[in-house]
């Protein structure tokens, strides 16, 4: 249920278009932050995370699914390079 003036902000991997094309038929203005980080970064990262929902040995798997937004998605592709603060300002400044 959507009100006016508010917004919500959901955190999911949404790795394949149809699973995004999925969540617009709820939410037809879905704006995606596109988490954009290299294979290498991603894997060092979790290498220091210590849990069994995503063990190290699905990255691959989940590279392999990953299907980038297309330009027709209203998104934008947002660099995890910095910190978690860098990323979080990095994201706020591309929502609409």
């Amino acid at each position: 249920m959507q009100q006016s003036g508010s917004r919500c902000v959901m955190a999911n991997s949404a790795l394949k278009r149809a699973y995004r094309d999925r969540l617009r038929e709820d939410a037809p203005d879905l704006f995606i932050a596109f988490l954009d980080g290299s294979r290498e970064l991603i894997a060092e990262r979790q290498s220091h995370r210590h849990h069994e929902y995503m063990p190290n040995s699905l990255l691959d798997s989940q590279f392999a699914t990953l299907e980038r937004p297309g330009p027709d998605e209203a998104s934008a592709a947002v660099p995890i390079r910095g910190s978690v603060d860098e990323t979080v300002a990095a994201i706020l400044a591309v929502l609409p």
